[in-house]
Order: structure tokens, then C-alpha cells, then sequence
């Protein structure tokens, strides 16, 4: 039995009151309360209401037939607390808050303090998460590049055919760009030549809109210097050999060796095998992130500044966000720029 509720299956009134929330308002009309996340935040409060409809239905069937913000009860959110406890205390926080965050949104009216309360405890408890999974895991962005460099050149030109050669030059080109430009794993798969990636003979630059982003604000940068010789090779040999083996045409910039597309579920993968071989370590792409903020904040404290701009976070004020765009762009230099001299001293 599935432990979500499909939306078709859900009762009337919670798919009614789901579909206002998300609702956009017409000149007359409100917007709905949730109506201005995006549709990836959205899809993930579905699920984890869905989730908990399911329980509901399994454990205390009665409770359907009350308005939707009536059954979150202290007693009943703590019997299905009780029944997540297999699951590692960040999940129950962030099922608890997904719910929460939907029936206050839909009934702001109510009396939410009690079951406030019961969430306040969980993220005391949850604290940052698990971050024991990343204990000795979290490689520097310049061991990262030089990695990515050492397999999109040497163990390339090793490779005893062309195809093994471009498939080296395509993860290797990843690897590095990917330390100089720690980007969201949906947003590096997601690149797209023409509109996200802007290629001209001088400059290639990624620019990001803000759906893609932490922030939800535009982000963009120019490709690092020491990592454009390489997406340039990639996008002018790599990847149209990849293109005519499977006869695709299409604008995505990471492609598999038959052409189509390499989505989030099998580029994620590659990088972390790769990584594996090449450093001893297995760094999935959104460790990269992680890597970045620790280099910086290493290297001394202004360039732990450059962390924000860097990762697209959200924490300027609105008066700041004029030149949001101007930062990111000299902010991705100096990161670029304190790689490379990283390295340099290192030789």
C-alpha cells in the first residue's frame, strides 16, 4: 500500500481547499495563500499532506469526515508522530511543517499555538539534520577541479577510443565546472544551450532564472576561464558526437553517449562515481555545494563572504537586491580566482 494519498483520491473538500490555496487571482479576485510558491515547493507540501491523509485514513478513518484543519489535533498529530518514528527526526519535522503550513494557510482563523509548539520541538530536536553523512565526505572545491581537470584531459587522451574520450571529457568538464559554479542539481541538469547557457566567441555564461534558484532570484555568471577551454571542447566535439549517435535535436546542454538528455536521477550518479575514482570519496553534485561554502569560509573571512552570492542564497534586504546581479557575476570571479591561485601556490 502506498504511504501517500494520490490527489485524485483525496476527499472533496481537501482537494477543493488545496486547489484554492495554489490559486491565482484574477483583477477582482485574491490569490490563493500559497499561490506565490513555485511549483516545486508546492509539489513537495502535496506530498507530504498526501502523506498524511494516507495515515489518516489507515489509523483514524473517523477523522475524514472533519473539516481539514479540525482533524490536526495535538493528540492526533502526536499519534502520527508516534508512527514516523522509524524515520530520522528532520523527515517528522518537515511532514509536520508541510501540513501545518497548508491547514493554518487555509484556515488562518484557528488557534495553531499547541501544534507550533509540538513542530518548535521537533526542530530543537532535528536541529541542521544528519550531518554525520557528510563527515569525511567534503572534499575542497580545488581538489574537486583538479579532479574534474585531471579526467577531462589525461584520463581522456588515455581512453583507447573517441567515444570513452568524449564520455571522459564530458565528466570531467561537469566535475570541474561544477567546483567553480556549485549550482542546484536541478539547475545544472536543467542548462540549456541558448537560454541558460549563452555561448558567444569571447564569453560563455549561465544564467539562471529565479525558479531555479535558492533565492528564487535570477542568478548569472560568466563560465570561469580555467573551466571554458573545456565546456567549449565539450559543446563543439563531445557533445555533437553524442547527438548523431541517437539523431536528437534538442537544446540540453548535458547529453548521454546516444544524445538524450542526462536528467537529475542519472547525472547525479555519474558525478558521484566519477568522483569516487578519481578522489576516493563519493561527492554527489550537491555536495559541491557544501565544498564551496567550506573552502571559502577556510580561506579567511572575506571570502566567506563570497558564500551567499556564490549559492544564491536569500538574505539581502529589498533595497539590496538591485544589485544582486552585479554581485553574483564579480562574486563567481573572485571564487574562480581563489581556486586558481590555490592551486598555483600548491605547485
Amino acid at each position: 500500500m502506498s504511504l501517500v494519498l494520490p490527489l485524485d483520491e483525496w476527499p472533496a473538500q481537501d482537494r477543493e481547499m488545496w486547489l484554492n490555496l495554489q490559486a491565482g487571482g484574477g483583477p477582482l479576485d485574491d490569490c490563493g495563500a500559497l499561490s506565490h510558491l513555485r511549483a516545486t515547493s508546492l509539489k513537495t507540501l502535496e506530498l507530504r499532506y498526501a502523506r498524511w491523509l494516507q495515515w489518516l485514513i489507515t489509523s483514524d478513518a473517523k477523522a475524514i469526515t472533519q473539516p481539514p484543519a479540525r482533524r490536526a489535533t495535538l493528540p492526533r498529530m502526536s499519534a502520527w508522530l508516534r508512527d514516523l518514528s522509524h524515520t530520522r527526526p528532520m523527515t517528522q519535522l518537515m511532514f509536520i511543517d508541510g501540513v501545518l503550513r497548508i491547514l493554518s494557510a487555509a484556515d488562518p482563523t484557528q488557534d495553531w499555538s499547541t501544534q507550533r509548539k509540538l513542530k518548535a520541538g521537533l526542530k530543537r530536536t532535528a536541529g541542521r539534520g544528519d550531518q554525520d553523512r557528510k563527515l569525511g565526505r567534503l572534499l575542497s572545491s580545488e581538489v574537486l577541479f583538479k579532479a574534474g581537470m585531471s579526467l577531462a584531459t589525461g584520463h581522456a587522451e588515455a581512453e583507447p577510443t573517441p567515444l570513452r574520450r568524449m564520455i571522459c571529457l564530458r565528466d570531467g568538464t561537469m566535475i570541474a565546472m561544477l567546483a567553480l559554479m556549485p549550482m542546484r542539481r536541478r539547475a545544472f541538469a536543467g542548462l540549456r544551450i541558448g537560454i541558460s547557457l549563452h555561448v558567444t566567441a569571447d564569453t560563455m555564461t549561465v544564467a539562471l532564472p529565479g525558479d531555479l534558484t535558492k533565492s528564487g532570484q535570477p542568478w548569472e555568471a560568466d563560465v570561469p576561464q580555467s573551466v571554458e577551454p573545456l565546456l567549449r571542447r565539450y559543446v563543439n566535439e563531445a557533445r555533437p558526437l553524442f547527438m548523431e549517435r541517437g539523431q536528437q535535436q534538442h537544446d540540453v546542454l548535458w547529453v548521454g553517449r546516444t544524445g538524450a538528455p542526462l536528467k537529475q536521477d542519472a547525472l547525479s550518479p555519474r558525478i558521484a562515481e566519477q568522483t569516487l575514482k578519481l578522489t576516493g570519496r563519493r561527492i554527489p553534485p550537491h555536495f559541491f555545494r557544501d565544498a564551496a561554502a567550506t573552502t571559502l569560509a577556510r580561506s579567511s573571512p572575506e571570502h566567506a563572504k563570497l558564500i551567499r552570492p556564490i549559492l544564491a542564497h536569500a538574505s539581502f534586504g529589498t533595497a539590496e537586491r538591485h544589485y544582486i546581479h552585479a554581485q553574483t557575476i564579480e562574486a563567481g570571479r573572485d571564487y574562480a580566482n581563489l581556486i586558481d591561485l590555490k592551486r598555483k601556490a600548491r605547485r
